[in-house]
C-alpha cells in the first residue's frame, strides 16, 4: 500500500513532456510566451471505501502556468505543502504536485489581455498527494480532469473557478473537488 514518490514522478514527468510536445510544437518565440502565476483554495471530498474531506483556506497551493506560442494550451505545475510540528511529537508534512495542461476555449483571452473577456477552459490533470512524518509515509497518484473559467476583474489579474473530477489508485476513491483562486499575469 506505501508508494514512494521516487516511482510516481516519472508518470507525472510524462504526461507534462506529452502535453508540452503538441504545445510547442509551433512555437517560436520563447520571450513572446506570457506566464500565469496563482494560488488556490480548494475543497476535496473522497468517495470510496476510506472517504475524506480536504479544505484548504485561504491557499492550499501555488501554480504557475506557461503557455505555447498560440495560447490556445498552457502547462501549469502546482503545489502544496504543510509542515505540522508540536512539542514532543515528530513533524507531519503533507504534500500535493501536479501537472495539468490546460486547453483554453479562448486563447485570445487565456492571458487576461483584455480586461472584458473571460475564458472557460479544460484542465487533464495527474498529481502525487501524501504525508510523512512519525512511523508513518504514504503517497497516492491520482488522475482527473477539471472543467473551469478565467474572470478577469483587472487587466493583469483574474479570478479563476474550478470544478474537478479524479480517482486516487491507492485507496480506489473517486474524488470531487472544487477550486477558488487568483492568478497574475506578469507583462
Amino acid at each position: 500500500m506505501i508508494r514512494s514518490v521516487r516511482n510516481t514522478l516519472p508518470i507525472a514527468a510524462l504526461v507534462a513532456a506529452g502535453a508540452l510536445g503538441p504545445a510547442s510544437a509551433g512555437a517560436q518565440e520563447p520571450a513572446n510566451r506570457p506566464l500565469e502565476l496563482g494560488i488556490d483554495a480548494a475543497a476535496v471530498f473522497g468517495l470510496g471505501d476510506e472517504s475524506s474531506m480536504n479544505i484548504s483556506l485561504p491557499a492550499g497551493r501555488m501554480r504557475v502556468g506557461f503557455f505555447n506560442a498560440t495560447r490556445q494550451w498552457s502547462i501549469e505545475p502546482a503545489l502544496g505543502l504543510n509542515v505540522r510540528k508540536t512539542e514532543g511529537t515528530d513533524a507531519v508534512t503533507t504534500y500535493d504536485l501536479e501537472v495539468g495542461a490546460l486547453y483554453h476555449f479562448n486563447p485570445s483571452a487565456a492571458t487576461m489581455t483584455s480586461p472584458d473577456m473571460s475564458t472557460v477552459y479544460l484542465r487533464p490533470f495527474v498529481g502525487v498527494t501524501g504525508f510523512s512524518g512519525g512511523d508513518t509515509d504514504d503517497s497516492e497518484v491520482s488522475l482527473g480532469t477539471g472543467l473551469g473559467i478565467k474572470l478577469p476583474f483587472r487587466r493583469d489579474l483574474a479570478w479563476r473557478l474550478e470544478a474537478n473530477a479524479g480517482y486516487g489508485f491507492d485507496n480506489e476513491a473517486f474524488r470531487l473537488g472544487v477550486n477558488a483562486g487568483l492568478s497574475f499575469f506578469p507583462r
